[in-house]
């Protein structure tokens, strides 16, 4: 089956050191993605797999080595949203689940549920009903301790200390904003967005980031006729600034303009660095992930755009032999938060019509085996 996957591990910051072992995981999240897909899985099912082995590196800021809590815990977001239903799942502050990212996507699948005595699904949970949720569906829960990395320990114990001499509420070395996220369209045309992070360090506990908010951290829409491109984006960067702008909503939007490339840096430009909701924050830290795809032709575009220092990304067809893994880097002389960089990937995905194109959310063909 064909398609397309994206990931990044987050807009931050990435040393130089540890570079290869960022466009590792990134490969690997790519190939998982790839063999969903190819073995019949919808763009959903692509995504979550994609971000699992994203969750599951102690390299990255989701899952097993999230940063830890103020109170030295950790305490991860996720979601996830079928462009297709137009569905999303999401859960916040949750401990003790060791892939968040499946989480959402339960709660994403069970919209579809009718409940008695007129019920509705939910489809944000948090804390601790979210951790009795996942294990209701079977999901693997894991003691506190083996959520814990020793690098996000080192990194916590790290903070503590400065923190005695000096704020570092604004330091992104001390923080690392390595939210991680990946985007998809698949051989139905159906696009799907996925997001998942342990949030910034020394975070009060029970906050609850962009990777569970709804608009700012995934946004994935279908186009149900043909007429518009379908479009998806993920976001990653400073949870706060991204819920305020809605970040993941709008920059997948904008893809819709004329110009995709342009449509997105005059976004960034607009809708975050120069976005009234910001107007008390002195550098805006974020980044996005994003496509646009056209069911008829086939023809899609990758984009991302940061204003961080770097966004490590990953990408690759279904038909490829090895998924392309690069880190944008904001140019030298510019400041981050300030400016942001843009570029872009074409691609192409030859697909099968999806045979339910109307806004029949509730029928079996939309729902079943997503």
């Amino acid at each position: 089956m064909n398609g397309f996957i994206a990931v990044h591990c987050g807009a931050g910051y990435h040393s130089d050191n540890l570079k290869k072992e960022y466009q590792k995981t990134c490969n690997l999240a790519c190939r998982k993605a790839a063999e969903a897909l190819q073995q019949g899985g919808n763009a959903v099912d692509a995504v979550e797999k994609a971000i699992i082995e994203l969750e599951n590196t102690p390299l990255t800021n989701a899952g097993y080595g999230s940063n830890l809590s103020w109170n030295g815990t950790v305490e991860c977001d996720a979601s996830l949203m079928n462009g297709q239903t137009l569905h999303f799942g999401a859960c916040g502050a949750v401990s003790n689940v060791w892939n968040p990212i499946s989480l959402a996507k339960h709660l994403c699948v069970k919209q579809c549920d009718n409940l008695s005595l007129g019920r509705v699904p939910p489809c944000i949970l948090t804390g601790s009903g979210a951790k009795s949720w996942a294990e209701r569906m079977g999901l693997e829960i894991v003691d506190d301790h083996k959520m814990v990395s020793a690098r996000a320990f080192r990194n916590f114990k790290h903070c503590k200390r400065k923190l005695k001499r000096y704020s570092i509420q604004n330091d992104v070395t001390f923080s690392p904003l390595d939210t991680v996220g990946a985007i998809c369209v698949d051989w139905n045309g159906v696009v799907a967005s996925g997001a998942s992070s342990g949030g910034v360090s020394l975070k009060h506990e029970g906050r609850v980031g962009q990777a569970a908010s709804f608009g700012s951290g995934v946004w994935a829409v279908m186009s149900r006729d043909g007429s518009k491109p379908s479009v998806a984006a993920c976001t990653s960067g400073c949870g706060e600034h991204l819920i305020r702008t809605q970040l993941a909503k709008n920059t997948a939007e904008s893809l819709l303009d004329s110009s995709p490339i342009l449509g997105l840096d005059k976004c960034l430009k607009e809708n975050f660095i120069e976005s009234p909701f910001l107007w008390d924050v002195p550098e805006r830290l974020g980044g996005t992930l994003a496509l646009r795809f056209d069911s008829q032709t086939g023809d899609g575009e990758l984009l991302w755009g940061h204003t961080t220092k770097t966004m490590c990304i990953g990408y690759m067809s279904t038909g490829s032999d090895r998924p392309k893994c690069i880190i944008s880097y904001l140019p030298q002389k510019v400041e981050p938060g300030h400016k942001a960089v843009v570029s872009g990937q074409p691609f192409k995905v030859p697909i099968q019509p999806c045979p339910v194109l109307q806004w029949e959310i509730k029928t079996e063909s939309t729902c079943n085996g997503i």
